[in-house]
């Protein structure tokens, strides 16, 4: 009686821990539902390509000498405003049911009027050979837009199969909280300190947000390490809710009381755990027979894609500290009874008794690698490089169509090579003015050797001058230097910042850095931007975001700093809100915004009193592919306005390794070697204005002119139909390069196209903006 009293309360607690933190864990966007489909009458079938045969237990197939189609009418998907994507299942019920006799194909539609095209679905490989009375698709990830989704099944089968009912089932995993995001995007550069064969930093089942599991579990004497592939998207903002949604649906489609790996592993590296109990709690990943086994999950496809070199070598790492703690040969094999005789000690999936494909064929191709790897960092007490890492730069060349005299806009051509594969590519275009190379900042181009003290920059606090060819700071009482230049960030792609800097300081704080995607660097943090902060008082590097002109701590990271010249590199997408730190190009820290800012006017230099110098101060566009279209011309929206010309281009491989500039010198012969339009890149002999950012936000709107004459300047917006709607008035200098903050023309106006109308005595110019 004592026995059952205490399993009973063992019971009892553990489903009261449940409903605790189902009902106070919830993320924002969090939810789930289900729609049950039975298929007793013909309600739920949209088409059939023949008379089916119905009965009380649902559709039969008899032996078919030919393939039968049914299509499910659309389903809704009814989650609430999902974050920060939606995973979705579909589960067959029935009798004989057969995954060889099946395919699954399935569409998406935002609002059930325009569909995607059909899409094939494959069966979840850990389900699809244990059970014949249901089968569980792959799990499938959807934008948070979609909310409708409808199925379609291709049936051929040699004997009788009754096909019950469908269920669907769509899960919201909630959006990991920022906090939470940046301290797992920090995780991995912890493991670059690590003792020899040590375990590597893991983010925890709490950090993840992992659910209580339903039971406790067993542990195995752990001789065989086992690799997969989750079968998702090789991309997200939000891997943390990806393992989220894994262990929803090992919990909730196969019924298992926890996710089924004892660890995941992002395509940035970060390690996760995953099985409560630890890594030597039995598992639930390898057909069946988990004894004796560790799985380790790659989060994403790997069916022909390669796993990033980061995903490697953090299963390397992870692989090596397994097989030290439990003496495993990785380069050996082992007696192990999912196929009652001798199996490598690192497999894939796929090697146990063939019941599905994992880790696909690109997962299981670096597999020889890995192994070789594991044993590499074992044989060097896991201090090497696991004899996987790879060290060659990749190199990038430029060439043009045409040759290298072009009357106006050309194609430049990119040889761009690598031994495994370049990840990254940017390009520059630049423009010869006397003896300096600049680029067009309009463009988003951006290029200073500090010869001259550039007249495109605005000063703010601190001592800025040009000394023996570099960039001199030399006040050391002011904690916010600034020096300032326009630069539009508005593409949407990639840029990549780059700077070479020394301190000269040997005391005091040593800090610098610069802001990047500054919106209005008239403020004392610049508006909103992002800063990258180095400090020699404790050798890190901070990444800080300011909103609305407050500093906020984002993510931290170790260097060593010294007096010494070195290169920083800053890569960032906007659109996936990805911001990497490099110095001496090696990899210093990478972290996530999931609300990136998606576009900036000026890029700010900054110090702490800080004597500095700084040299090569560039900025490059992101390239999709191994052509760039240039254009080349009078106009000052071109990219190459005068008659020298150059394209520049840097490259970067998986492993972070990056490329030497290829170079590419241009002769514009359309053009003098004095443009007329243009006096430099600052400075426009003609009277149209430059208004940037545009497209804007309405934080910052700037005004670029030449004024012609010292009469008044009336600047005003319209909109689209004629009507006046704002404008200002002020009094320049004649010939004078006039910078006008005109805000305050789009305060209260509602997003979309309008004409800014500019009149200067007798001159009057008109352009086009967008406010989103």
């Amino acid at each position: 009686m004592k026995t059952n009293t205490k399993l009973i309360y063992l019971i009892l607690s553990l489903l009261l821990h449940q409903v605790i933190w189902s009902q106070g864990n919830k993320l924002k966007g969090e939810g789930s539902t289900e729609n049950v489909i039975e298929l007793s009458s013909k309600k739920a079938i949209s088409y059939t390509s023949k008379n089916l045969k119905y009965s009380n237990e649902g559709i039969v197939f008899s032996k078919l000498s030919e393939t039968e189609k049914i299509i499910i009418s659309p389903v809704e998907i009814s989650l609430i405003e999902p974050e920060p994507f939606i995973s979705t299942y579909l589960q067959l019920n029935g009798t004989n049911l057969n995954h060889d006799a099946i395919l699954i194909t399935y569409r998406t539609s935002e609002k059930g009027e325009i569909w995607s095209d059909w899409k094939k679905i494959p069966f979840d490989g850990h389900f699809d050979k244990i059970n014949n009375n249901y089968l569980i698709s792959s799990l499938l990830y959807l934008d948070k837009s979609i909310s409708y989704i409808q199925y379609a099944l291709d049936i051929t089968t040699n004997k009788e199969m009754i096909l019950e009912k469908i269920l669907l089932k769509h899960y919201s995993p909630g959006a990991t909280p920022r906090k939470t995001l940046e301290e797992i995007n920090t995780i991995k550069f912890k493991n670059q300190n690590k003792a020899a064969c040590s375990k590597p930093s893991v983010v925890s089942r709490s950090q993840w947000g992992a659910r209580p599991p339903r039971s406790s579990f067993p542990t195995t004497n752990v001789t065989h390490l086992i690799v997969h592939h989750e079968f998702g998207s090789n991309s997200s903002s939000d891997w943390a809710a990806r393992v989220r949604s894994v262990q929803n649906f090992h919990m909730n489609s196969n019924g298992w009381s926890d996710i089924g790996y004892n660890f995941l592993i992002d395509p940035n590296g970060v390690i996760y755990e995953g099985r409560a109990g630890g890594d030597s709690a039995v598992g639930a990943h390898f057909c069946g027979r988990n004894r004796n086994t560790m799985g380790v999950c790659m989060l994403g496809n790997y069916s022909s894609a390669t796993p990033k070199v980061a995903t490697q070598n953090s299963l390397k790492d992870l692989l090596a500290w397994k097989a030290t703690k439990e003496n495993i040969n990785p380069s050996g094999f082992a007696y192990h009874y999912s196929i009652d005789g001798s199996l490598r000690t690192i497999s894939g999936h796929r090697d146990g008794g063939g019941c599905s494909a994992c880790p696909g064929d690109g997962g299981y191709a670096i597999l020889p690698s890995i192994r070789t790897g594991v044993q590499n960092l074992i044989d060097n007490n896991c201090s090497g490089s696991g004899g996987g890492t790879d060290n060659q730069s990749p190199t990038t060349t430029i060439s043009a169509s045409g040759g290298n005299t072009q009357s106006g806009d050309f194609t430049a051509n990119f040889n761009d090579n690598d031994n495994i594969g370049v990840t990254r590519r940017f390009y520059q275009a630049l423009e010869k003015y006397g003896d300096n190379w600049y680029a067009n900042r309009g463009n988003g181009f951006f290029n200073d050797n500090f010869n001259i003290f550039y007249s495109g920059y605005t000063q703010g606090a601190g001592n800025w001058s040009i000394s023996n060819g570099h960039l001199s700071q030399s006040d050391i009482s002011s904690d916010n230097t600034k020096l300032n230049t326009f630069l539009s960030q508005n593409s949407g792609l990639p840029y990549l910042y780059e700077f070479s800097a020394k301190t000269i300081s040997t005391t005091g704080p040593k800090k610098f850095g610069l802001h990047i995607m500054a919106d209005d660097v008239t403020q004392s943090q610049r508006g909103n931007s992002y800063l990258i902060w180095f400090s020699g008082e404790d050798n890190k590097v901070r990444i800080y975001e300011t909103v609305n002109n407050q500093l906020n701590f984002r993510a931290i990271s170790d260097v060593s700093l010294d007096n010494q010249w070195a290169n920083y590199k800053i890569t960032y997408s906007p659109a996936f809100g990805v911001l990497e730190i490099f110095r001496n190009n090696t990899s210093l820290l990478r972290w996530t915004d999931t609300t990136p800012i998606k576009n900036g006017s000026s890029i700010s230099l900054r110090t702490n009193k800080t004597n500095m110098e700084f040299d090569d101060l560039k900025v490059y566009k992101f390239r999709a592919n191994q052509t760039q279209s240039i254009t080349a011309g009078s106009s000052v929206t071109k990219d190459i306005r005068r008659q020298n010309g150059k394209i520049k281009s840097l490259v970067r491989d998986a492993a972070g390794n990056w490329s030497a500039p290829g170079n590419l010198d241009i002769t514009i012969s359309s053009l003098s070697r004095q443009n007329p339009n243009i006096i430099d890149d600052t400075k426009l002999n003609n009277s149209d204005p430059i208004i940037y950012p545009n497209p804007t936000t309405a934080k910052s709107l700037t005004l670029t002119y030449n004024a012609t004459s010292n009469q008044r300047l009336e600047v005003s917006i319209w909109d689209i139909t004629g009507k006046l709607l704002n404008k200002i008035n002020t009094t320049p200098k004649e010939n004078s390069l006039q910078n006008l903050n005109i805000s305050s023309l789009i305060e209260g106006i509602a997003g979309g196209t309008y004409i800014i109308k500019v009149k200067n005595g007798k001159n009057v110019t008109y352009s086009r903006i967008l406010k989103q």
